[in-house]
């Protein structure tokens, strides 16, 4: 993957900064669309929903007057099945950037259906996309679309590094969502979905009752200077400079705790204009690892390799255990970092423990 520059870097960290203040889904996906345009030359980019089973798409656009007339829609919407990257994001699971060229020469795409009843009316010659972790067959992805030149590998880096954080920034708009229609309804719905509620406050206010005994059953005492736990205080420190880290990005992690079967999954959500920040607590059983995993578009066995690598495991013991060699390890690490848009061991623990501790639905 080529690398960014500095000022590509600022311009990627200002962008995560911009979606991370999302408040719903549809806001996150005005202000992703916004950033991406920003980054990536392009005439248009659209925010897109396709089932490509019933064959149904909606889209929101930058520029906002962009307008795909409605026989063009449908046409895109029958012909869902052959588009080499829906497809391909449908099949494989892997969200990471791609484009048509990756699949078909200029050619073979002039040559297809895709082209005459869709791309060619729309004046789109090239196109480079990602898509956002949702439930099996829907795709729900950001694409950018040009008539000039095809897209380069600086572009594909700048999409792959916002991905991750894009998607997290994407659950947390649809938590506040489904916040704020737990408490427009009643404080006490929030209860009966297993979701525990605290403001940040001076001091901290419970909104769904129990939820601070809760935490500290779970976490353990406050201490004698602060009204958390050592392990919570220490861990919202750290949530709390994520976007000032003066070594780079870095994506929030969820504070978890297991117990008889069970998990106690502890979520910061930052603080907002004239809001304080808040905690979401989730009780829940423990789901399975791998399956969930495979769930996100890994193989069998690279979801294995996965399990054991945010466990701790090194690489050397990961082979042994499986009895595969180093090398084959190292590139089933390889293909899970490509495929969730991550760096490293410690993003990836992060973004594994952030996205299965969250339902997709």
């Amino acid at each position: 993957m080529e690398e960014l520059n500095s000022r590509d870097f600022e311009l990627v960290l200002s962008a995560v900064q911009a979606v991370s203040a999302a408040q719903d889904p549809v806001t996150f996906s005005q202000l992703a669309i916004e950033q991406v345009a920003r980054l990536v030359p392009c005439d248009v980019v659209t925010f897109n929903e396709m089932d490509p089973l019933i064959g149904e798409m909606t889209y929101r656009s930058v520029p906002w007057d962009y307008h795909v007339p409605p026989e063009v829609q449908q046409n895109l919407e029958v012909l869902a099945r052959q588009h080499p990257m829906i497809r391909y994001y449908s099949e494989s699971g892997d969200g990471s950037a791609k484009k048509f060229s990756d699949f078909w020469s200029q050619e073979q795409f002039h040559d297809s259906q895709l082209y005459e009843l869709v791309y060619q009316p729309l004046n789109v010659e090239y196109q480079m996309s990602i898509v956002l972790p949702t439930l099996h067959p829907n795709v729900v992805g950001i694409a950018a679309s040009r008539s000039h030149d095809d897209f380069s590998e600086r572009d594909r880096t700048i999409l792959n590094t916002l991905r991750p954080y894009f998607v997290q920034a994407w659950y947390s708009a649809r938590d506040r969502e489904r916040l704020l229609s737990h408490l427009n309804s009643t404080i006490g719905a929030l209860a009966d979905a297993e979701l525990g509620l605290i403001v940040l406050s001076d001091p901290p206010q419970e909104l769904t009752d129990g939820a601070l005994a809760a935490l500290c059953r779970h976490f353990g005492p406050p201490t004698s200077t602060s009204p958390w736990p050592v392990l919570v205080e220490q861990w919202l420190v750290t949530q709390r400079s994520w976007l000032s880290n003066p070594d780079g990005l870095r994506l929030l992690a969820p504070l978890r705790v297991e117990s008889e079967g069970r998990q106690m999954v502890l979520r910061y959500l930052p603080e907002q204009v004239a809001s304080h920040g808040t905690l979401l607590l989730r009780e829940e059983p423990i789901r399975p690892r791998q399956q969930s995993l495979q769930s996100l578009g890994l193989s069998a066995r690279e979801a294995e390799v996965t399990t054991r690598v945010i466990s701790g495991s090194t690489n050397a013991s990961i082979a042994a255990t499986m009895f595969i060699s180093s090398a084959t390890v190292k590139k089933h690490l390889e293909n899970v970092y490509a495929k969730l848009g991550v760096r490293g061991r410690g993003e990836l623990t992060a973004f594994v423990h952030d996205v299965l501790d969250r339902p997709l639905h």
